[in-house]
């Protein structure tokens, strides 16, 4: 397997030109940029000392401070002062669209927990944070800016009574073709907002382990978003926090110093990362499962039953000038999702969404949604089993980093497997000089910080057996439809993020029986429970605690805080990786075979891989 390279995509000069500049990052009507909405010095602290906190009400001049006996989720002060179109032409609230958008939903930062960790368990201390996170808000693709132009201009034509919007609305000012793809000032926000909750959610382990590159793993797509969205993070999570030298007192720091930490950001060129990125590594995917007929047929069959009456009803706000096509349909959809991610309002594309009757409008977005849906779960999904591959070299790796953050202290370094100078001496290397410093010391991460995209958050999602649904059909109930656990919207949103807290027992705790607390094990797997837990584990999808598929029921994991005992969490992952071989599963094929010939295997030895089907699971 080709190892990383260790490039850095932000040179030490270059972080900090890019955090002055951030100091000065654009705003556009409807943008939470960074000064808007990052919370000042005073607020943070005080958030720390108070736990939690409300956002404070018209007039109201600093934070209102609530007690423990009320709820742990936010409202931002941003959505609180949103106003919404709602009215008898049937629109809905912003705060009920922004949840129906797929993957152009904008990330919940209104309702996310804020405060420190406070339920760490008798007798644990926490040892690692691992963080797998899909960049933020983006620009649309330069392609669909060129459809976007092409529709608005199509709709300005005609006077609509209602939707005069439609003359000044430009989609060159609006989503420039030369932006495509890019991290927008939004999603600078959206990450550097996560950044800053995780900052004082954390603060023990940060004050515990300054940054340093030895003990902080930043990693990233070499998409520009996601390292972009990697350096907004840490702009966030490293706020005020600029690692000295040892046995440098403040009298004799260095007299310029940058305004933010400089971080080192590791990515891997694309088609060879096999974590992040990985689609693009894995040419049986591109081969056998993108935009295949099989894939995509019930998408396809469930648009067919609502799509072209839709096209229909919103042609009528147009007179007989217009005949809007299904495909026009889909692309008001998207623009819809940019205009409430973008500019947190529903007053243009949305609106063209709207039914006679709340009801109605409803089910339109409820409709778009799912459609949606029927692609992802079955393009990125578990409704091709092969998709599960796709996530285990990302669940290798959680699991390796874990284990060595849960080893005695004195073998971490050593567990690393990254040569020092000492061991190059032993092996026998001779003139090692001031050119050839041995390398980066042993790796020994608190922090494991990924950015990726979203078919990262579903790859990864699908390994772990999340969201795991019968079938999604276009034959479904609404009941049906309405009970589904796969919902892009809520899995993998704008900076989406699936998180890992590492806990391990202290060093004066040497016996279980000497703890007061019980973590969630499967019968599944026997436990050693004469010794002490090796360490336990929790999950957090976009900053709340779910429970470990196969470490316990959900009311056992809400039981006992959602803390699922390493040794069973260790065997779930070995039980899901088992007979991952990427390499040679990922070999291109002809047809559908579901295991590589012998020659496509990267191993030379050993039973062949067994690569699931690329086949769709059958209804």
């Amino acid at each position: 397997m080709h190892r990383r390279r260790k490039t850095s995509t932000v040179p030490k000069w270059t972080v900090i030109v890019l955090v002055l500049a951030l100091s000065c990052w654009p705003s556009s009507p409807g943008f939470n940029v960074l000064a808007k909405e990052s919370p000042s010095a005073e607020a943070v602290t005080t958030l720390a000392s108070e736990r939690t906190f409300v956002a404070p009400r018209k007039g109201d001049t600093d934070p209102q401070p609530i007690t423990d006996q009320t709820a742990q989720r936010v409202p931002s002060q941003a959505l609180l002062q949103t106003e919404t179109v709602k009215g008898s032409d049937g629109s809905l609230p912003l705060e009920w669209i922004r949840g129906y958008l797929s993957t152009k939903s904008p990330y919940p930062h209104y309702d996310r927990p804020v405060g420190p960790l406070n339920d760490v368990p008798e007798g644990y201390e926490l040892a690692q944070l691992q963080l797998i996170n899909r960049h933020g808000t983006r620009f649309p693709s330069a392609s669909k800016s060129k459809t976007y132009k092409v529709l608005a201009d199509k709709l300005k034509a005609v006077n609509a009574p209602g939707h005069e919007w439609l003359q000044q609305w430009s989609s060159d000012k609006m989503y420039p073709v030369a932006m495509g793809n890019l991290l927008s000032a939004q999603g600078g926000s959206d990450l550097y907002q996560i950044g800053s909750r995780f900052a004082i959610r954390y603060k023990a382990l940060l004050d515990r382990y300054p940054y340093n590159a030895a003990t902080f793993e930043f990693r990233s797509s070499d998409k520009s978003r996601c390292s972009q969205s990697a350096f907004a993070y840490s702009l966030g999570l490293l706020k005020g926090r600029m690692t000295q030298d040892p046995g440098v007192d403040v009298d004799h720091s260095p007299s310029e110093i940058p305004p933010a930490q400089p971080v080192d950001i590791f990515t891997m060129p694309n088609g060879l990362d096999q974590e992040l990125a990985v689609k693009y590594a894995c040419p049986r995917w591109l081969d056998n499962v993108k935009d295949q007929p099989d894939v995509v047929r019930e998408e396809k069959l469930y648009k067919e039953t609502f799509l072209p009456a839709l096209a229909s009803r919103i042609s009528s706000l147009f007179g007989t000038s217009v005949t809007l096509t299904d495909k026009d349909v889909e692309i008001i959809y998207g623009l819809c999702g940019f205009e409430v991610s973008f500019y947190g309002q529903n007053q243009t594309w949305c609106s063209l969404l709207n039914g006679k009757t709340e009801e109605e409008t409803r089910l339109t977005f409820q409709q778009l949604e799912f459609s949606s849906d029927l692609d992802d779960f079955y393009t990125h999904g578990p409704g091709v089993p092969f998709n599960k591959h796709l996530g285990c070299v990302l669940g290798t790796a959680v699991q390796d980093s874990i284990e060595k953050a849960l080893a005695p202290e004195s073998q971490q370094g050593a567990s690393s497997g990254m040569k020092t100078r000492k061991d190059k001496e032993k092996e026998g290397a001779q003139n090692v000089g001031e050119d050839d410093d041995g390398g980066d010391p042993p790796s020994d991460y608190k922090f494991v910080l990924k950015f990726g995209h979203s078919e990262t958050i579903f790859f990864f999602s699908t390994f772990l057996g999340l969201y795991q649904d019968p079938p999604l059909t276009s034959s479904m109930t609404p009941e049906q439809i309405q009970a589904r656990q796969f919902r892009a919207s809520q899995i993998s949103p704008f900076a989406a993020n699936i998180a890992f807290e590492v806990y391990r027992p202290k060093p004066s705790i040497r016996r279980l029986d000497k703890m007061s607390f019980t973590p969630v094990s499967s019968s599944t797997f026997s436990s050693t429970s004469a010794s002490p837990s090796a360490g336990l584990v929790r999950l957090l999808v976009n900053e709340i605690p779910k429970a470990i598929p196969g470490c316990g029921t959900e009311e056992e994991a809400e039981k006992a805080g959602y803390f699922c005992d390493w040794a069973t969490f260790k065997q779930l992952l070995e039980k899901a990786g088992s007979g991952c071989d990427f390499e040679a599963c990922c070999t291109s094929l002809n047809g559908n075979s579901t295991a590589p010939d012998s020659s496509s295997s990267s191993s030379t030895s050993g039973p062949a891989p067994v690569c699931l089907t690329v086949d769709p699971i059958q209804v």
